[in-house]
């Protein structure tokens, strides 16, 4: 077997170790986001946006179940699109979105309101 002189195995080692630093900086590093949506009856939209230096790049808009594939070392913002509010579909849903919709003194005086009133029809129905 022949013996490699000292200045070969070191000229071997670092090339190698300089052709792996020059590989994985020219590799191009992916990252893989995959959404899961726990709310099953709303679509949540989620829109993506690319931080450059002349502002905000738009990349798509996805849905709470997609995944997308963003580069590594850039930066990015999700901004998650608020659904659509339907005030019938719950009855619950449409007290709390008068409730945020209203000033506040204005829905304290409304609940003021149906409780005397719900008290005054109470004491007819019982005369």
């Amino acid at each position: 077997m022949p013996k490699l002189s000292p200045l070969k195995l070191t000229f071997f080692f670092v090339l190698t170790a300089f052709s792996v630093v020059v590989f994985c900086s020219v590799v191009d590093a992916k990252v893989f986001i995959a959404f899961s949506d726990l709310d099953l009856t709303k679509d949540v939209k989620i829109l993506v946006y690319k931080v450059t230096d002349k502002g905000h790049k738009f990349i798509g808009e996805f849905n709470s179940t997609d995944s997308i594939k963003l580069r590594d070392n850039e930066s990015y913002i999700f901004v998650f699109k608020p659904s659509e509010q339907v005030w019938f579909q719950n009855p619950l849903n449409a007290i709390e979105l008068f409730t945020l919709t209203t000033p506040s003194i204005l829905a304290f005086f409304l609940f003021f309101i149906v409780i005397v009133s719900s008290a005054w029809l109470i004491t007819r129905l019982f005369r």
